[in-house]
């Protein structure tokens, strides 16, 4: 019996390990229109999840600009969830500086975070722009710092991730009239089997590291 449930886990193991995940993201704008779609899929379309966020919008609070979306989540083309969330400019502090202290804290992390991003390519990378002040002079200084912004944005893509693309980019000034307009889209692929290793490392090492800590302290007291 035991060495049928052993199959059985050694199996599930190994689907789980050759399974392939593509992540799509899509995002454009029109004037003061947003729409994000991103779109999970497992073993080539057998199971789909697409994450549907027509609306975002800024609004002034008490802690600062406020980031508000409507998100629909959608199954197998069927919408089973909607709701708002809300990200401040506070809560995206607190998860920068939670992320800091853990590297700054454990040992060797920042490497396996490098190895683990190193397990996802992308595949597809489209980003065009067409924009215009109505000034010709602003236009042309705009367009310039957005080709310089699209290539740092890239350059610390590829050194973070696999690119296995070469990215399509464009910006296209309109110099007589107000406008802006943006569709971005990227693909990523990896196997779910490398990922969940390279978590696994990663819990361990925080997990050992809060031993040695947790060890040296009494001592030192």
């Amino acid at each position: 019996m035991w060495g049928w449930v052993f199959a059985g886990l050694l199996a599930v193991l190994v689907l789980l390990a050759i399974t392939p995940v593509r992540i799509t993201f899509d995002y454009s704008r029109k004037e003061e229109n947003d729409h994000l779609e991103i779109e999970i899929t497992v073993w080539h379309g057998l199971f789909t999840r697409k994450y549907e966020i027509p609306m975002l919008f800024f609004k002034v609070s008490p802690a600062g600009p406020e980031l508000v979306a409507r998100v629909d989540t959608i199954q197998q083309g069927s919408k089973i969830q909607e709701k708002v969330k809300d990200f401040t400019r506070r809560q995206v502090k607190k998860w920068y500086r939670n992320y800091r202290e853990l590297v700054e804290q454990v040992r060797d992390l920042l490497p396996l975070i490098k190895n683990l991003c190193k397990q996802i390519r992308c595949t597809k990378l489209e980003w065009h722009t067409l924009l215009g002040t109505g000034q010709a002079a602003e236009t042309g200084a705009l367009t310039g710092m957005i080709w310089g912004v699209k290539s740092v944005i890239v350059s610390v893509l590829s050194h973070s991730i696999s690119l296995r693309a070469m990215p399509v980019m464009s910006v296209q000034p309109v110099w007589n009239a107000a406008v802006i307009r943006t569709t971005f889209r990227c693909q990523f692929h990896f196997y779910l089997g490398h990922i969940l290793f390279s978590l696994l490392k990663i819990a361990l090492r925080i997990r050992r590291d809060s031993q040695r800590k947790w060890q040296t302290t009494p001592s030192q007291a």
